[in-house]
């Protein structure tokens, strides 16, 4: 039950940390720093809430129940994040937008500062680090105390749920998706509080449902967050994180012609394991087509005549397609894996009496054909060793 909350918080805190590089400069802009804190704020809270993390800080401190005003004052914190963001996202005239998020922090800050107060006042011997807000429940200030964070709390869920089904109409794409996320996040995060106003109204009432804020509470609150920090992130890292698996996708698809060319250069850059996709992608083509230029001057068309003819006399293989297009591809392929050949590790190759050209690395689509043909066509290998001990009988 434990790992319920600390798994979210992970999450939470990873893809913080994913997106701090993009933050970069851009800190003024409150959609990015309200975007960030939702993150930062939502990893910090979650990991707070764990009851292990509980008797730590307590036992750090030394204050009995000393996390319970640090977590709602952390929750009370997320709330006001989430109106902020939503108020920046929507958008506007920046004063207006300005005035909006002043008010909300200036509202959940005051309620920060009544949930410290009321537990300074309060008397709270006995350390709960799974059931504080029941057992505590009839206690003078402490159920105050509780009580101004879930009300704050159901307020912001509640103007936060108002906001997306107004806009949900207006919009479409990434957006409305990511509303549609934090819509269920709240719904999620209403369960939780209706699970928790029970608990306590039962403990009030003499009751005890206490099962409701220990048991059913932590693992909605968790998804509640995850999925309302989803909704707020997506139409913000969606297109990226699509830009990037195109990127890792075309790096892995281009790797048989990369290998061929990297040696022929000195590397455009060190590339880092932490680089992005799209970052790999462009120096692998810069590479693939630095390459490319090297060994310009040995393409021999002949080596392009040889496998057009090879292709059309040879049965069509369960890997081979007999288009022209295809012909083309496969023909370009052996005439430049024949190039690369000849060079070796060097570039004392004898230039050929009749050069060709490459016009497959021109298209994005046709560079990827390219490299497919270099890596599988038989021609293209046939051709490759026929240029392997030319050169050696040359040398």
């Amino acid at each position: 039950m434990d790992a319920v909350l600390y798994i979210p918080g992970v999450i939470l805190l990873v893809t913080a940390v994913l997106n701090l590089p993009a933050m970069r400069g851009e800190w003024r802009d409150p959609l990015m720093a309200a975007s960030i804190s939702v993150l930062l704020i939502g990893a910090l809270v979650c990991i707070l809430s764990a009851p292990p993390t509980i008797g730590v800080v307590n036992g750090l401190t030394g204050i009995t129940n000393f996390s319970a005003p640090l977590v709602y004052s952390g929750m009370s914190a997320l709330s006001a994040c989430y109106l902020v963001l939503m108020i920046a996202w929507r958008g506007g005239k920046p004063e207006r937008v300005a005035r909006a998020s002043r008010r909300v922090v200036c509202v959940y800050g005051l309620v920060i500062i009544g949930i410290v107060t009321l537990f300074a006042l309060s008397d709270v011997p006995v350390q709960r680090t799974r059931d504080l807000d029941t057992y505590y429940a009839n206690t003078p200030y402490m159920r105050e105390m509780i009580l101004l964070y879930l009300m704050f709390h159901t307020a912001a869920t509640a103007a936060l749920a108002v906001m997306c089904l107004a806009w949900l109409r207006k919009v479409r794409g990434l957006t409305r998706q990511g509303l549609t996320l934090i819509v269920v996040g709240v719904l999620l995060d209403l369960s939780y509080q209706i699970a928790k106003y029970l608990a306590i109204g039962a403990r009030l009432a003499g009751h005890d449902w206490d099962f409701l804020s220990t048991s059913v509470s932590p693992p909605l609150v968790a998804a509640a967050g995850v999925t309302v920090a989803a909704g707020f992130a997506l139409p913000r890292v969606g297109p990226a994180t699509a830009d990037n698996f195109r990127a890792w996708r075309r790096c892995r698809l281009l790797r048989p012609l990369w290998l061929e060319m990297r040696d022929l250069r000195v590397p455009v850059a060190d590339t880092h394991w932490w680089d992005l996709p799209v970052v790999r992608l462009v120096r692998q083509e810069i590479t693939i087509l630095d390459g490319v230029l090297v060994c310009s001057p040995y393409l021999d068309n002949e080596v392009h005549r040889a496998a057009c003819s090879a292709l059309r006399a040879q049965a069509v293989s369960p890997g081979e397609r007999a288009g022209p297009a295809h012909l083309e591809i496969v023909a370009e392929a052996a005439m430049l894996a024949a190039a690369r050949a000849r060079l070796g590790t060097g570039q004392d190759a004898e230039i050929p009496s009749d050069v060709g050209r490459l016009r497959s690395v021109t298209k994005p689509h046709l560079m990827v054909e390219l490299a497919r043909a270099l890596s599988r066509s038989p021609v293209v290998a046939e051709a490759r060793r026929h240029a392997a001990r030319q050169k050696v009988r040359h040398d």
